[in-house]
């Protein structure tokens, strides 16, 4: 079914984000928070902040409600970047933080994140309590996800949290190699091996009844020549059929070997979400900057790169196996920006571009309905039978950068199982994002 985003443009996924998704009395606190995670994830922090709110109060359980619905008050932003509003979103985001706590106080991840905030805001100014000290004495694991969620908010690439997220982003990719694989190779049906059976049951009955040809032979002449002509033909059937039916099993066997077990659709998004944060970090490292020159978070904008294969899930979302990453660093007056191809099978980098520019250089910046790719532009996805289609319908977020540069990544496709759901693009966010900055700096 065909909706259409913000811009009335037509979207062919089957988007679940902060642009299409509204709130209905019937969607339970689970649904609520599936939903908010859905538009943290596109960064969509003021839509993530009500569907939170609204799961807790149809009785979300456990300290993640609490602990989310900070982390969409504070809108990707460090409280030191805030500017008036600081102390008045402080206030409620150490409410919900403290609540959380109350909770679970053993959740290491609500701790990290009051700390961050914390040493962040009241760095020059009356810390009214609890202190940093006394909120970091409890702090253990915490789970790498969550880990990834807080790292924004530490200011600088040194911290120990940052590290040990880098750490375990790197640490899962020869585990998850051979997986990854699996999960674009389609599950071979079972071969029909009906007729190689028929052909050694055959072959059997010949055999069997050669022997008794020989043996009625021993006392009555003439079954001798008629055993030998049944039994080299039961022997032919046989053999034939062996070897049909253990072609077709091993070719199988060796075809499901290839394809199963897959991963879970929910393990390919945990490791999608840490190959993000490598990719940031490398970015981070390669342009020189620290999350202290920057206004917000890092934007991240993410599709399909060309040429890829597709697989959809369980899950009903679509997911492909290489990947164009655009990162955008934004500071007061000029944006730095990392690209690259990821390859998500073999984890390897390619095509990478790093280059900053001020926002008075930006001449276009639009997301566009593609019916015809311009030359160069086309995706190619390869279909689950290995057959490789251009996508001629298309969604493509643009920034034009002084008229020449372009930066454009695919965020929607139409191709097979056009129903299928899309994963988070960061598209939306980032648009708005810079369109507000350069509103800012006019």
């Amino acid at each position: 079914m065909t909706t259409f985003d913000q811009h009335g443009q037509r979207v062919f996924g089957a988007q679940i984000n902060a642009d299409n998704v509204h709130i209905n009395k019937s969607d339970g606190p689970q649904q609520l928070m599936a939903y908010g995670r859905r538009a943290v994830a596109e960064r969509l922090y003021k839509r993530a902040a009500e569907y939170f709110t609204e799961a807790i109060a149809k009785g979300a359980k456990g300290s993640d409600p609490h602990y989310y619905l900070a982390l969409a008050l504070l809108g990707g932003r460090r409280p030191s970047r805030m500017g008036r509003e600081a102390q008045q979103v402080m206030a409620r985001v150490e409410e919900h933080l403290g609540r959380a706590l109350q909770i679970d106080p053993a959740a290491a991840h609500v701790r990290a994140l009051w700390a961050a905030v914390k040493r962040d805001h009241y760095a020059d100014r009356h810390d009214p309590g609890p202190s940093v000290a006394d909120i970091e004495a409890g702090v253990g694991d915490i789970d790498p996800v969550h880990a990834a969620e807080i790292a924004p908010f530490l200011g600088n690439r040194e911290n120990r949290l940052w590290q040990a997220t880098v750490a375990v982003a790197q640490a899962g990719i020869e585990e998850r190699k051979p997986n990854v694989r699996k999960y674009f190779v389609r599950t071979p049906v079972p071969p029909a091996t009906g007729g190689a059976q028929a052909m050694m049951v055959a072959g059997g009955i010949g055999l069997a009844l050669a022997l008794i040809l020989v043996i009625a032979s021993l006392s009555e002449s003439g079954y001798l020549c008629l055993a030998v002509l049944v039994g080299v033909g039961g022997l032919v059937l046989l053999v034939k059929g062996y070897g049909q039916y253990n072609a077709l099993t091993s070719k199988y066997e060796r075809d499901l070997a290839a394809a199963e077990p897959k991963p879970s659709d929910e393990q390919m998004d945990v490791w999608l979400h840490f190959d993000k944060f490598g990719v940031l970090d490398h970015a981070l490292r390669h342009l020189d900057r620290e999350l202290d020159d920057l206004i917000c978070e890092p934007q991240l904008v993410i599709g399909p790169a060309s040429p890829t294969e597709q697989a959809v899930g369980k899950d009903g979302i679509r997911r492909f196996s290489r990947y164009k990453f655009v990162i955008l660093l934004l500071g007061q007056t000029r944006i730095s920006v990392f690209s690259c191809e990821w390859d998500f099978v073999t984890c390897i980098v390619s095509n990478a571009d790093a280059f900053d520019f001020r926002y008075k250089d930006i001449t276009g910046l639009r997301m566009r309905q593609l019916h015809e790719a311009p030359q160069g532009g086309r995706l190619v996805i390869t279909d689950d039978h290995g057959k490789e289609m251009e996508v001629r319908f298309a969604k493509v977020f643009e920034m034009i950068i002084a008229g020449t540069d372009r930066i454009a990544v695919t965020i929607d496709v139409q191709a097979q199982n056009a129903g299928a759901g899309l994963q988070p693009t960061g598209a939306t966010a980032t648009e708005r994002l810079v369109r507000r900055q350069l509103d800012d700096v006019a």
